[in-house]
């Protein structure tokens, strides 16, 4: 006697890796959260300690704070589905899979989406932000961007539609989802982009920087790079598991879409850290001050490192040599 999920034309392979890929996907998305909490901290110790005004305090204190409750959220609603699927509905594989299948637990993912599409959202416009105050408040910088945020937003409410009312068009929902990876990545692209662009500008700065890790590390948090490059890996691996016709149960993409909710999380709060700081401290017509006071900490971490003269070098070795020949 065949089981429901064989009927579909899901093996219990199949069955197996999905359920697994949801458990193991799980844990690192709460692996993940637990590092964009301790960054969170952080980036308020910063915006407590910081010489900006209230306002500004209180406007990036609510934007990161959002931005972890959000992600929060997520967790609770990822972690609400492991419970209900092994715990209330893993007698049986076949339990299992007919909680998959059925329509009412997609209202989870639903409101998961809800709130990544928000963050998302939140923190393109903060890359977008920095962007335009680095380049002096032009917005025929930013107008490429700001495009394609906005066609973000229209595929990602389709995609949310499609997920609530649960329609049997798979291949629409696939596509709305290719449409949103895709601006996703074209707006970190091009942000990234212009952020490293203006970092070039100052080359000898970006030439010292880019010697040491530390210096590798600030331009990647400057830039925002690893949040362009997660996103990037998602639409690699989406685009492959839903246009593969020999692909049956699509897990691939549980890994870096988990990982997607907190460095979207991360990536926003590291850059508003660094401000709030006072390490990058463009004012508005581009220029860095940064870089006197860098070359002012190097010029004196050199003075406390200068060896003695050469003079005084050679009456110490000839001391040295004196009182061994006697």
């Amino acid at each position: 006697m065949s089981t429901a999920f064989e009927d579909d034309g899901c093996s219990v392979a199949d069955l197996q890796s999905l359920t697994s890929a949801t458990l193991h996907s799980t844990i690192l998305l709460v692996f993940c959260h637990g590092i964009h909490t301790c960054v969170f901290l952080v980036a308020l110790y910063y915006i407590v300690q910081s010489e900006y005004s209230k306002r500004k305090r209180a406007t990036f204190a609510g934007i990161i704070t959002f931005l972890w409750c959000a992600n929060t959220i997520i967790v609770g609603l990822n972690w609400t589905f492991l419970d209900q699927l092994f715990i209330t509905n893993g007698t049986s594989l076949e339990a299992e899979y007919k909680f998959y299948a059925c329509g009412d637990v997609s209202e989870n993912p639903s409101i998961s989406n809800i709130f990544r599409t928000l963050n998302v959202f939140l923190a393109d416009l903060i890359l977008i932000w920095r962007c335009w105050v680095l380049y002096g408040g032009d917005w025929k910088i930013v107008a490429a961007p700001s495009l394609c945020l906005i066609t973000e937003l229209i595929s990602a409410s389709f995609l949310i539609c499609h997920a609530f009312i649960g329609a049997d068009v798979p291949a629409g929902q696939a596509v709305w989802a290719l449409v949103y990876y895709s601006m996703t990545v074209a707006t970190n692209s091009l942000c990234t982009f212009l952020l490293l662009f203006h970092s070039m500008r100052f080359s000898d700065f970006l030439g010292a920087s880019l010697r040491t890790y530390r210096g590798i590390i600030e331009v990647l948090v400057e830039s925002a790079a690893m949040y362009a490059a997660i996103y990037t890996a998602l639409l690699v691996v989406h685009t492959y598991e839903f246009y593969s016709p020999d692909v049956m149960v699509t897990t691939r993409d549980f890994y870096p879409l988990v990982m997607s909710y907190s460095i979207t999380g991360i990536a926003p709060t590291l850059i508003i850290a660094r401000v709030m700081a006072g390490q990058p401290r463009l004012d508005d017509s581009g220029t860095s001050t940064a870089l006197p006071n860098m070359r002012s900490t190097m010029h004196s971490i050199a003075e406390s490192l200068r060896f003695a003269s050469p003079s005084s070098h050679g009456t110490r070795t000839g001391h040295t040599t004196n009182t061994d020949s006697e």
